[in-house]
């Protein structure tokens, strides 16, 4: 029984962590050939007052990197 474990920062909606969950079974599913039902994925949301980068807490970061925010920013089309 394959786990896959995630941390993410809280902040992302319910349909994008099942979206995460599914590219991962599939991803793991494709790669490792092991029954869907037997991959199970965890997914943990920190808040943002647990995680530090680089020595600094996130809360005292000035902006959130790009890979850390919590929704895709915009392109520049929108």
């Amino acid at each position: 029984m394959p786990v896959i474990s995630v941390d993410i920062l809280q902040g992302r909606t319910d349909a994008a962590k099942a979206a995460l969950a599914r590219e991962l079974t599939d991803a793991f599913q494709r790669t490792c050939g092991s029954a869907r039902e037997r991959i199970y994925v965890i997914i943990r949301d920190v808040p943002k007052e647990h995680w530090a980068i680089g020595g600094e807490m996130c809360t005292n970061l000035p902006a959130p990197a790009p890979a850390l925010a919590t929704e895709p920013a915009p392109s520049a089309a929108d």
